[in-house]
């Protein structure tokens, strides 16, 4: 669900972009004053993992496919704010390398693919805990909280390509939900699976308060990184259909706005495809694989020199 440049017009995307900067803004302050440092090496293995599964689009039906979002995993295993930042260096690096969602755009893309996700996910798991601290209940609330992320930023979607100009409301609202239903059980079902999992070997993660030291996520870590390289390696098996935004926009003709054919900021990777390797799908793992690692390293590099300010705070107070 990347939105291309030119989908919106300047005073959404601008709208859009100055509530992804607030968003932005209070997840770095709230990291320097909350986030538990022993999950820097988590967070960054959770960045790549979620660019690579990213990759894999997987066919739903009548010739369209969908692909995982990653925010509302994010949320849970790591809280609202810190998801929030993982998903915007996914989202950036997706955009400047790949050419995967616009720059005026990415403001847009933030904000429904990290920010609804990484809210309305843990809000509906600690609905489920209210009821029930079991296993199956971490699941179930995992994985509806997913599904329903998914369906809310399709809803979110349309009503910017209502408020652009670039698609009639009820049109696009009817075709984005109808179709975007489909692709979060998709993410409920990888969401709830690898929900399971944590709580299977490291249930503490998901809990707040609880006592976490980075050999808590050693093994989680290790996982999870593999992972990562695993749907990197497989993206030559990703479904070459349009995901549910393009074809809700082009092939079901909801769109009315032209979409420039070439980027603003000319991609490094165009399509995933890293240039001067001749065999295609070698090309498109190479891409994969790089793109995952920088990612990772990306947000490690940020999330560190956040964490380094904090200490510095914390040694001013004690002065």
């Amino acid at each position: 669900m990347h939105i291309p440049d030119g989908m919106l017009d300047t005073k959404t995307f601008t709208t859009l972009w100055v509530g992804a900067a607030g968003g932005l803004g209070y997840a770095g302050h709230w990291i320097r004053k909350h986030f538990d440092q022993s999950k820097i090496v988590l967070m960054a293995v959770l960045a790549a993992l979620i660019f690579g599964l990213q990759m894999l689009n997987f066919p739903i039906a009548g010739g369209t496919s969908g692909h995982f979002g990653g925010g509302a995993l994010a949320g849970l295993l790591l809280g609202t704010w810190p998801g929030v930042v993982v998903m915007a260096a996914v989202l950036l690096v997706q955009a400047l390398f790949f050419g995967d969602g616009g720059i005026t755009t990415l403001g847009a893309n933030i904000v429904n693919m990290g920010i609804i996700g990484a809210l309305v996910a843990p809000f509906v798991y600690q609905l489920f805990q209210r009821v029930s601290s079991s296993s199956l209940s971490k699941i179930l609330g995992a994985a509806l909280g997913a599904f329903l992320a998914v369906v809310l930023s399709s809803a979110v979607v349309a009503i910017e390509l209502w408020a652009s100009g670039s698609a009639q409301f009820f049109a696009a609202l009817t075709a984005m939900v109808s179709w975007h239903t489909l692709i979060g059980i998709g993410e409920a079902i990888i969401t709830g699976g690898i929900i399971a999992y944590i709580v299977k070997v490291r249930p503490q993660i998901l809990d707040d308060g609880e006592q976490t030291t980075k050999r808590s996520f050693r093994s989680v870590c290790v996982v999870l990184g593999a992972l990562a390289l695993l749907a990197t390696g497989l993206s030559f098996l990703a479904s070459s259909f349009p995901d549910g935004l393009e074809f809700v926009y082009f092939d079901m003709g909801v769109g009315t706005a032209a979409i420039p054919e070439t980027t603003i900021v000319p991609a490094l990777m165009p399509d995933y495809v890293l240039p001067g390797i001749a065999n295609e799908t070698l090309a498109g793992v190479a891409a994969g694989v790089i793109g995952a690692i920088v990612t990772g390293a990306f947000l490690w590099a940020v999330i560190s020199v956040l964490a380094r300010k904090r200490r510095q705070d914390d040694k001013r107070t004690e002065n």
